[in-house]
């Protein structure tokens, strides 16, 4: 199998971490496919655009990390449990990831094409969302399971491209959530480069 990715891309990086985790390096090789290039292959497996996609084994390619992350657990024998509590808690990170990067986007464009209002109620959906997820962040480091890697993964992107967001500031479950997962190999490896 083949996984497209982008370094920079915590979409792409929870996959790579799960492949680790789930002791599927052998099997899953990790290509570079920058998004932003529309380069053959990725437009290929994802007419989207978009990283991560997995090509699996008979050509066909699935998108989206939580797809592709459901598919690797299922790959590995489901290691981590998973209950509606747990996807609840997962969805909330992954939007969490969705509104950092939307704002990341927006930050990047043209000054004269910013949109105060787009930034700043995105800037407001992360601070309630990092709020609620403090409230209900603690214990998700063990055992390991989706939502405490999604988390720990929106956190590091908001240090990685909005660190004036001052995370954590008052939200102890999520400092020890985060640097729980930064002491895994997995976690740390897959770091998105300084100069991305």
């Amino acid at each position: 199998m083949r996984l497209l990715v982008s370094d920079t891309s915590p979409y792409a990086r929870k996959c790579r971490v799960l492949v680790r985790e789930f002791g599927l390096s052998d099997t899953v090789e990790e290509v570079d496919a920058h998004p932003f290039k529309d380069g053959d292959v990725l437009l290929a497996a994802n007419p989207l655009g978009r990283v991560p996609a997995l090509i699996m084994d008979d050509g066909r390619a699935l998108t989206e990390s939580l797809l592709i992350g459901t598919y690797l657990a299922a790959q590995a024998g489901q290691p981590w449990t998973e209950d509606w509590d747990e996807w609840r808690l997962q969805t909330l990170g992954s939007g969490l990831i969705d509104l950092a990067v939307g704002r990341r986007v927006e930050m990047v464009r043209d000054e004269a094409l910013y949109s105060e209002y787009w930034i700043t109620r995105r800037e407001r959906g992360i601070a309630r969302a990092l709020d609620q997820l403090e409230d209900e962040a603690g214990g998700l480091g063990e055992p390991l399971g989706f939502a405490g890697l999604t988390i720990a993964i929106a956190l590091d992107y908001l240090d990685f491209r909005y660190p004036e967001a001052g995370w954590r500031k008052g939200r102890e479950n999520l400092v020890t959530l985060h640097a729980f997962w930064s002491e895994r190999d997995s976690f740390a490896v897959t770091s998105p480069p300084a100069d991305g």
